[in-house]
């Protein structure tokens, strides 16, 4: 039974596991995987034990749980665990779990089971047990899901777990309505919500809270209980961009917690690159990336190792979320089905090009069907746009960026450097580079007239640096409509420009 508050130290980085590992990442996005991912794949590698699974820590027996999350972490990432590469003793992760010997006692154990199979599609039967069927025998007559023999009355967790669970194998929610009120009536006045009912809110739980509420049908952009989670997840940001728990005052910022807020925004269609989830430049996404070593292993917290196998897996399903996903720092926005966009009508004046850049992968909406047209794009995101945009062929960077703010292992550090090395972009004096920075309009014209085929004015001194850049763009039909050089650039300004770079370089 889980009931103190030591063990959710531990159980709460699974859930993130949990509530994301059923969205696969397909062979092609795979075949596209950063750095950071490959290193974390060659990191499981090196730890998994001979008969197929993985321990809590290196050289120890192989754990179940543990074992479980690695799996949906790999399936995540597009890996094949039923390949010979994942059977380094003659068995893969899966033909673990079908040898294992240990029980199932708890929701916990139930879902995290039944996730890890249906990650992989190998259904729902586990030592001869349904364990869909199991969950569903768990559910109460005012709609939580909790096995009550094991005391889990009141615990939010197992509802959140159960739902997740069933939501992964196919299953409908029963007394769906029941269970979405009964998630509902226990957030907590400041509008997050804990592991039990009648504790202090937690940001991993909150996060996890507001993923579920959406798959029992709740709209992020018209729901007041995921707006009012929202804002208490904001509550638990550091100065240093990542997230804490915000379990108990003085608490710091780590990888949990970063890869659960990342996958929460990205659910709700908010951006964890922007500028209302960043701290200066700092956001989720970069502190999470800082705690990554060269081995490939995350750090719970820097210099901190705490489950690294468990931490690492985590860390894996939020990284690979953020490569699915395009255009936002590092991955907010996933790609729509068409141009469709319920926020830009084909009366809105960046229609056509926003269409056009959509239908072409340049630039795509968000999970919930927005565009949001007014949004800022910080130069990080530009550099991926230019990058797509006009088609260019990344370099793949492994050394000094020459940047003090963009170190390699940053998101966006490839598309930056092939903007550089093309000549498009330049940094800040100081080797900075402002990557989490709004693009300004006077920006956005220097960086397109640097990829026409003329000759490149100088940049100018002082406030009016960018005046020949201005010229030269407005006379090429570069500048968007009420083009202003010192305000940042919105999503739908940036479309416009790129598509008519677009049409003069006739890049198709």
């Amino acid at each position: 039974m889980i009931v103190n508050r030591p063990k959710i130290i531990i159980i709460t980085v699974l859930l993130l596991v949990f509530f994301s590992s059923y969205i696969p990442v397909s062979a092609s996005q795979a075949g596209s995987l950063t750095p950071e991912i490959q290193k974390t794949i060659k990191y499981l590698h090196t730890i998994q034990n001979q008969d197929g699974g993985f321990p809590y820590r290196e050289g120890q027996d192989s754990s179940q749980s543990v074992t479980c999350w690695v799996i949906m972490a790999l399936a995540g990432a597009g890996e094949n665990i039923n390949a010979d590469v994942w059977a380094p003793g003659g068995k893969n992760p899966v033909d673990f779990l079908n040898n294992c010997e240990e029980d199932l006692k708890n929701t916990c154990d139930y879902a995290r089971t039944l996730l890890a199979l249906s990650s992989v599609q190998q259904g729902n039967v586990y030592h001869g047990s349904d364990l869909a069927q199991s969950i569903l025998s768990f559910q109460q007559e005012d709609g939580q899901f909790a096995y009550i023999s094991q005391g889990e009355r009141g615990f939010i967790n197992s509802h959140m777990w159960s739902i997740l669970a069933l939501n992964s194998a196919g299953q409908e929610i029963p007394d769906k309505e029941k269970a979405r009120q009964w998630l509902i009536n226990r957030q907590n006045r400041d509008g997050g919500f804990g592991w039990c009912e009648g504790i202090p809110s937690d940001a991993d739980d909150t996060a996890v809270a507001i993923r579920v509420l959406i798959v029992l049908g709740e709209e992020p952009q018209n729901s007041e209980v995921i707006k009012n989670s929202l804002a208490y997840l904001k509550t638990c940001q550091g100065e240093d961009g990542g997230f804490s728990s915000g379990y108990l005052a003085g608490t710091k910022s780590n990888a949990s917690s970063d890869a659960w807020v990342i996958q929460a925004l990205l659910a709700s269609g908010e951006s964890p690159t922007d500028k209302v989830w960043s701290v200066k430049d700092d956001n989720a996404v970069t502190h999470l990336l800082e705690l990554q070593n060269q081995n490939g292993f995350f750090y719970y917290m820097p210099g901190v190792v705490a489950g690294p196998i468990q931490t690492s897996a985590t860390a894996l399903i939020s990284l690979c979320q953020i490569s699915s996903s395009s255009d936002s720092n590092q991955a907010q926005p996933t790609p729509t089905m068409g141009p469709v966009l319920s926020d830009v009508s084909e009366t809105y004046w960046a229609y056509q090009q926003i269409s056009e850049l959509v239908k072409a992968d340049v630039i795509n909406g968000y999970p919930d069907g927005t565009f949001k047209p007014e949004n800022s794009v910080n130069r990080a995101e530009f550099a991926k746009i230019m990058v797509r945009g006009m088609e260019l062929a990344i370099d793949e960077y492994n050394g000094d960026t020459g940047f003090l703010d963009v170190p390699q292992s940053f998101w966006a550090s490839s598309y930056i450097m092939t903007c550089v090395n093309n000549g498009y972009v330049n940094g800040m004096p100081g080797r900075i580079f402002s990557p989490g920075q709004s693009i300004t309009g006077a920006q956005l014209a220097a960086i397109l007239v640097r990829t026409l085929p003329l000759e490149t004015p100088a940049v100018g001194t002082g406030p009016d640096w960018y005046k020949e850049f201005v010229k030269i763009a407005g006379e090429n039909g570069l500048l968007y409509p009420g083009f202003e050089p010192d305000s940042a650039a919105s999503r739908a300004e940036c479309a416009y420009s790129i598509m008519k770079l677009r049409e003069i370089e006739k890049v198709n």
